[in-house]
């Protein structure tokens, strides 16, 4: 046991590593992975490969699905590529390299105790962990060796020899409970060395831990969006139509291929690794079909029912941190939501006098403040864990996201709702037409950066970030000239009504304010590029030349 809770922690310091030293790249990657299901295929297999996990990878798939960044057909082909790369894994490591867990150890622990650079320490953790894992299957060859003699794990391995659906099942609930089908195929490989198991029984296995290592990317779903369950579901569909299909033939595979003589271990692990590549060669060109099935199965929620709370703000996350702040961005997007819908409809009440529309969007306030509260609560205890450099900066990002869209929200729902109720009280007096067409040319930019805006966050494109910040400098020449507009008139007509006067000048105000907050999300993403120049200088000049060109 000592053995087995090695390995799995071994497995968590190399994932840890890598997605803290390398992490902002690996997500990169896979939302790059869009064009074609065999980009996405070999995108899968590369950052599985990385992260030493199909689960990881499963999970920040699913994220992006749910996001609507990868749609259920590329995200399918990135998880059958996950499946594959994880063979890999595992062939590689079927090498007797326990040689080299002291001197990786050593040089781990070394790096990671005395090194202040961030990347440094990561790298000091990965080789820590592939020390561990290396050492932890030597310990586990060494306990399992008197298995041979032992006659009840004899009779154990020849009645489900008997069973072979049942040694699935076994397997399948094991490399769930370590959610980790790495290990567990890790764990089969180092028994069948020592001959405990029958060929036939180990290949069983290594079908049951195919199965097992899609559970928990599934069931950690379940409480998401349709998008992002779909990904899991369809990945487990694969794996079990696959298993349905070669368990029939179990034993003629084992009977024929005890004619290649290279080794138990190197054949186990070539055959999950060929499993796997028949799976995503089988699968991969029905992959549309597939993502039809999981759209029939999983429709698409109603608009309503899953705004209310957060749900995919998952605390066993935190052990990845690039899983857990991908779950704290989707957040992020569906509060976005709906303070965009909570602006929208304060203009449709604004326009229309809608008293019953202005106290259902003031309440509306209270589910941005709820995602705020809970988003805030994660971020703080995921930032208790050990995060990389990147990944701190990331948190801090979106956290500063959030906090400008429950400003937005607190703007809307008083200050907004606010001179809705005032109009009602004004409107025996009209507003002018110039001064309508003056509201009307502000609110539509500002709509237009929420979008954008809520774009960048996502991305951190650059090109994305430009647009935005020249978008707030032509915003502020509309509400200059809108002001300026609205002082003439002022002086004009002397008997334009003053509390109509000042409900203008604060609805401009709040327009103002809110598309401030919006595209503050781009300085931090251009100053990191070096394309922001100094601000401290005159506002005319700033207006022009503050993005490098």
């Amino acid at each position: 046991m000592g053995g087995v809770a090695l390995l799995l922690w071994g497995l968590r310091m190399v994932r840890i590593g890598i997605t803290d030293a390398w992490g902002t790249e690996v997500r990169t990657a896979l939302g790059a992975s869009l064009s074609n299901r065999f980009k996405a295929f070999f995108t899968g297999l590369g950052v599985t490969v990385l992260l030493q996990s199909s689960s990881a990878t499963a999970l920040l798939t699913a994220s992006f699905s749910g996001q609507g960044i990868i749609t259920t057909a590329p995200a399918l082909a990135v998880l059958l590529g996950a499946d594959v790369g994880t063979t890999l894994v595992a062939q590689i490591l079927t090498f007797d390299l326990s040689a080299l867990s002291p001197f990786l150890i050593a040089i781990g622990v070394a790096m990671f105790t005395y090194s202040d650079a961030g990347r440094t320490r990561d790298i000091g953790r990965l080789a820590l962990g592939i020390g561990m894992m290396l050492l932890s299957l030597k310990l586990i060859l060494a306990a399992s060796l008197p298995m041979r003699e032992s006659e009840v794990i004899q009779e154990i391995f020849a009645s489900l020899g008997n069973d072979l659906v049942l040694a699935v099942i076994v397997a399948a609930i094991v490399a769930w409970l370590a959610h980790s089908s790495l290990a567990t195929v890790l764990l089969i490989i180092t028994l069948a060395s020592t001959e405990v198991l029958e060929p036939t029984v180990t290949f069983a296995f290594v079908l049951g831990a195919n199965i097992g290592g899609a559970i928990p990317p599934f069931v950690a779903t379940l409480g998401a969006v349709s998008s992002a369950r779909r990904p899991p579901l369809g990945n487990l569909i694969f794996r079990v139509c696959g298993v349905l299909l070669v368990l029939p033939w179990l034993t003629s595979l084992a009977s024929w291929s005890a004619q290649f003589d290279i080794g138990t271990p190197r054949l186990i692990a070539s055959f999950h690794m060929f499993f796997n590549i028949a799976l995503a060669c089988v699968f991969l060109p029905m992959i549309n079909r597939m993502a039809s099935l999981t759209q029939r199965l999983l429709p698409d929620d109603e608009e309503e029912s899953h705004e209310l709370k957060p749900m995919h703000l998952d605390k066993s996350a935190f052990e990845t941190p690039l899983v857990a702040l991908v779950n704290a961005e989707r957040e992020v997007l569906r509060m976005g939501e709906v303070v965009e819908r909570m602006f929208r409809n304060t203009f449709i009440a604004l326009k229309k006098n809608d008293i019953e529309l202005a106290k259902k969007t003031r309440k509306m306030d209270q589910v941005a403040n709820l995602f705020y509260d809970e988003v805030k609560l994660y971020l703080t205890k995921l930032s208790r864990e050990t995060l990389g450099e990147k990944e701190s900066e990331r948190c801090n990002e979106i956290m500063t996201f959030a906090t400008n869209l429950e400003h937005i929200g607190d703007i809307i729902s008083v200050d907004m709702i606010d001179s809705i109720l005032r109009k009602k009280l004004v409107d025996r007096h009209k507003m002018s037409l110039q001064d309508r067409e003056d509201i009307n040319s502000l609110y539509q930019p500002v709509l237009l950066s929420f979008n954008l805006s809520l774009s960048v966050f996502t991305s951190g494109d650059i090109g994305m970030a430009r647009q935005l910040l020249a978008k707030k400098y032509q915003f502020r020449k509309l509400e200059k000239a809108a002001v300026v507009n609205h002082l003439n008139k002022l002086r004009e007509d002397v008997t334009y009504n003053s509390q109509l006067s000042a409900l203008q000048l604060d609805v401009l105000r709040d327009l103002k304010r809110i598309n401030s907050h919006l595209t503050s999300v781009a300085y931090p993403i251009l100053e990191a590029a070096g394309q922001l120049r100094s601000r401290l200088r005159t506002t005319d000049t700033a207006e022009t030349t503050e993005i490098k060109t």
